[in-house]
């Protein structure tokens, strides 16, 4: 190795350069005292000339920053960061790159991100049926020899934007698969992650008739002679993925290391499964044994009603699987718990729990309804069970969309509160309906809403699918990341990978402008429910510092002081400055995790 310092140059990105707050020799950022590596060793890198944006209690902008043994050594002047450079260290003069904390994804979930970009992928995009059909048909046609090898092989579909189907309102039943020349069975998962789609093939294996009764979590769409339409919702769906054969453990490695390469290159360096199976579990642990596992990886196993030993089984999880006390080094962690209250918002499964009916609509004119939506809890069974996990040393997360769901989660965090726990990091996911008299609730109770911001925008699965149900008072408050925040309220991103798309930097521009794409077809909406936009502070904090918090990780992740990991990102551009279109666009050159670099490189092309 050479004995000189290894430089490397970006090429400017155009972005002028903001005055630095000058910590010259005697601070490292934090207030604390400045003791540089020894001159002959040094830190293993020092970035240079760039803005570091460190997400401090000030929102502290720097020049350069040192890392040391996968921690955080120095923030500050490029004259400090100097002392740090040693016989070994890489230098990398950024030239006004844009340096932030990794970010913190609180609610996804990456086996099945990673296996829809493995299979039969429908990308999220609006498809005629006959569209619908040829993608499949395709599928189906390059894996023609599994199916002459096993004609039973299930054709598992990924991705499927259900709400967009066109033209508008288009519904399917499994007839449209039928149609297909296969004897496969075939399961398509919506977007939404509510909703799947099977043929009559896949309906005979999991055994489904008119006979078949409604599971208590869920339900199996009927035609008027109560035949099944191939259409099944929440719950309904296990009786036929009970059915499919489980990957191997190989596979699971292949799905779980596919997730991981898809988030560093969108830069997030910590997340949380949001219903973690024991093999999605085990195979981010053998990752994380091997010394592969490139993200901090949060799990939370899921609690139905009507488990026998839930407390029990969560516990055995945790036991077998986490990592311990956080290190550099990324481990997992088995800390959290779901629960599901309710299901979606969107016509025509409307299974979110309301306070008050949705409305019924008809060629443009809409009337009080009485359907409520789905309630998979009573208020005292989830009081029960939260108390309980909670006491266990568990983090409840839960799935709450509707008003009232949000509702009963809020009552059943307030007991835990009365009790006298203040330390258990409580979170509702989703939050897209929350009743006025509930905001202030989530800073009050200190609750975290983990907001989708992908959902945040006009699109098919809302102004077609949400907005004339809910009624002009109601669809005001739709995904009130802006009240909330407003009140005291902390919000983190969820994204939901694969029910959205794993682009987080669409999304925290959704969470700023609230409006479509340019180039969409609703982007004449301008911005939905405007008042709720976020400011670009605020979003950049949910991706970074309070998702940390919520993962209890804002000690050591979140933000860029000394002392704290290596965990952060540089981008292209300075998304705190271009216009905020372009914040969709921003790319991540480097990935860092524990002061190893994960996605791109020092090069910085």
């Amino acid at each position: 190795m050479s004995s000189t310092p290894r430089r490397r140059t970006v090429l400017a990105t155009g972005v002028v350069a903001a005055t630095v707050v000058a910590l010259d020799g005697c601070t490292s950022g934090d207030g604390q005292e400045d003791r540089p590596d020894r001159p002959e060793q040094g830190a293993d890198l020092v970035l240079t000339g760039g803005r570091v944006h460190t997400l401090d209690d000030k929102d502290s902008v720097h020049q350069a920053l040192a890392v040391s043994g996968g921690r955080i050594a120095y923030v500050g002047t490029d004259q400090g960061a100097r002392r740090h450079i040693g016989k070994r260290t890489e230098v990398v003069e950024l030239r006004g790159r844009m340096v932030m904390p990794g970010l913190h994804d609180g609610h996804l979930h990456p086996m099945s991100g990673g296996q829809g970009l493995l299979g039969c992928d429908l990308e999220y995009a609006p498809l005629t049926v006959k569209q619908f059909q040829d993608r499949i048909r395709a599928y189906l046609k390059e894996t023609a020899d599994d199916e002459k090898a096993s004609p039973d092989t299930w054709v598992q579909v990924e991705h499927w934007y259900a709400q967009a189907m066109r033209p508008a309102g288009t519904k399917v039943t499994k007839a449209v698969l039928d149609a297909l020349d296969t004897r496969r069975p075939i399961i398509v998962k919506s977007t939404d992650g509510h909703t799947v789609l099977v043929n009559s093939r896949a309906l005979e294996i999991a055994g489904i008739t008119a006979k078949t009764k409604d599971p208590s979590n869920g339900a199996i769409a009927r035609d008027a002679k109560g035949e099944p339409t191939g259409v099944l919702e929440d719950g309904a769906s296990d009786l036929v993925e009970g059915r499919i054969p489980k990957p191997t453990a190989e596979d699971n490695l292949r799905i779980a290391r596919t997730a991981l390469a898809a988030l560093a290159e969108q830069g997030v360096t910590t997340f949380m499964d949001a219903m973690a199976s024991e093999e999605a579990i085990r195979a981010f642990a053998t990752l994380a044994e091997r010394g592969e596992l490139t993200a901090r990886g949060h799990f939370a196993p899921l609690v139905n009603v009507g488990d026998k030993d839930p407390i029990g089984t969560v516990t055995a999880l945790r036991e077998r699987y986490d990592g311990g006390d956080a290190k550099p080094a990324p481990t997992i962690a088995v800390r959290n718990t779901k629960l599901f209250l309710d299901g979606v918002l969107q016509y025509p499964a409307q299974t979110a729990g309301l306070l008050q009916p949705y409305l019924e609509c008809d060629h443009g004119a809409c009337r009080p309804g009485k359907k409520t939506g789905a309630q998979y809890w009573k208020q005292d069974q989830l009081d029960d069970i939260v108390g309980k996990l909670t006491k266990a040393g568990f983090d409840p997360h839960i799935h709450a969309i509707g008003d009232r769901s949000v509702r009963l989660a809020l009552n059943a965090f307030a007991k835990v509160r009365e009790g006298g726990d203040r330390t258990s990091r409580l979170t509702v996911a989703h939050a897209e309906l929350v009743d006025p008299a509930d905001i202030k609730r989530f800073g009050r109770l200190d609750v975290v809403a983990a907001m989708g911001f992908h959902w945040a925008k006009p699109a098919p699965d809302s102004v077609e699918s949400v907005r004339p149900y809910l009624g002009s008072s109601r669809w005001s408050r739709y995904e009130p990341e802006g009240d909330i925040f407003a009140s005291g309220g902390r919000i983190s991103l969820g994204s939901d990978w694969p029910v959205d798309p794993l682009d987080e930097w669409t999304a925290i521009k959704t969470a700023i402008t609230r409006t479509a794409e340019p180039g969409s077809p609703y982007a004449k909406e301008g911005p939905m429910t405007p008042r709720q936009r976020l400011s670009r502070a605020a979003a950049l904090r949910a991706v970074t510092v309070n998702g940390a918090y919520q993962l209890r990780q804002e000690k050591l992740t979140g933000s860029l002081r000394a002392g704290m990991f290596a965990d952060l990102i540089v981008l292209d551009r300075e998304v705190t400055e271009v216009p905020e279109e372009e914040i969709a666009g921003a790319k991540v050159l480097l990935t860092m995790v524990g002061g190893r670099i994960v996605h791109g490189g020092t090069d910085l092309k």
